[in-house]
């Protein structure tokens, strides 16, 4: 899990803008842009409002405007995943500076990103419906699991990876054990480190929402007999305890590029504290 470098907020209403403009007009409804563009000034106010809140890490603070009817409808067809616009967008913001292509779900990292989550949920907040800045790359499992629920006895349930720093600490932790020949996994969030209470809260109000912890566990399949293989060519060759020093500066490389806490590297790393996984590397 990494944070993404955001849209430039200066850019964030012309992108509306260009977004209205690309509308077509269809022979069911010929004067569509045109109700879009009677609502630019009034649009135009709350993406500022938005920004302003943005750059303070409070949107929750913002009230929606609480459009209805047919210029509720109007705002909600300007968003489409598959649009080139929103594409190019997408591109833009998960190509990293040496120009490598991000396509997981940072909120999750394990789903494959499809879709957009609206960091305000669209069906409320419906004027920010294609505010670069209010959409964020997901999965559709962590989106649908996101749902219209944001906010809940005055504090935010979500992470916004544009703008609460991930820490450099180590929150996210594994339990390893071996039942029946078959290792098992058991995550939790914890905070030992002593990360801000307001920060780790959300942390951990993210976790338990997008059901992640259960998430890691169910996929360990994906990490653990790859970590196996990639170790196993090596036993016989090196002394043990030069590959396991080796095999954490892989993973140490692996977290500074996907996340100071990105599950399978957690996870690697207790794989190698645990005597059966050390075990199974030369049966």
């Amino acid at each position: 899990m990494k944070n993404l470098n955001f849209y430039n907020k200066d850019e964030s209403f012309s992108f509306h803008q260009n977004i209205v403009r690309s509308k077509r007009a269809m022979e069911k409804d010929p004067e569509i842009r045109n109700r879009l563009l009677a609502l630019n000034d009034e649009i135009k106010s709350l993406y500022e409002s938005y920004k302003n809140n943005f750059d303070t890490n409070d949107l929750e603070s913002l009230k929606a405007h609480g459009y209805v009817d047919q210029n509720k409808l109007d705002l909600l067809s300007l968003y489409s995943f598959k649009s080139s616009i929103i594409q190019k967008f997408k591109k833009g913001i998960t190509t990293t500076a040496t120009n490598r292509v991000i396509n997981t779900c940072q909120n999750c990292t394990i789903g494959e990103v499809s879709s957009f989550d609206h960091v305000l949920p669209k069906e409320e907040f419906t004027e920010f419906v294609v505010n670069p800045l209010n959409l964020f790359p997901s999965c559709s499992v962590c989106n649908s699991s996101k749902g219209k629920y944001w906010f809940k006895n005055g504090q935010r349930i979500f992470l916004n990876l544009y703008l609460d720093i991930l820490p450099n600490l180590q929150y996210l932790f594994v339990k390893v054990s071996f039942v029946d020949n078959t290792f098992i996994t058991d995550f939790t969030v914890q905070n030992p480190n002593n990360i801000d209470t307001t920060l780790f809260n959300i942390i951990e109000s993210h976790y338990k929402s997008l059901h992640l912890t259960k998430r890691f566990s169910d996929s360990n399949d994906k990490v653990i007999p790859a970590f196996q293989n990639s170790l196993k060519p090596f036993i016989g060759k090196l002394p043990l305890d030069e590959i396991i020093i080796t095999a954490k500066e892989t993973i140490e490389l692996n977290r500074s590029f996907f996340g100071y806490n990105y599950w399978q590297s957690i996870l690697e790393l207790e794989l190698l504290k645990n005597s059966d996984f050390l075990d199974s590397l030369v049966k």
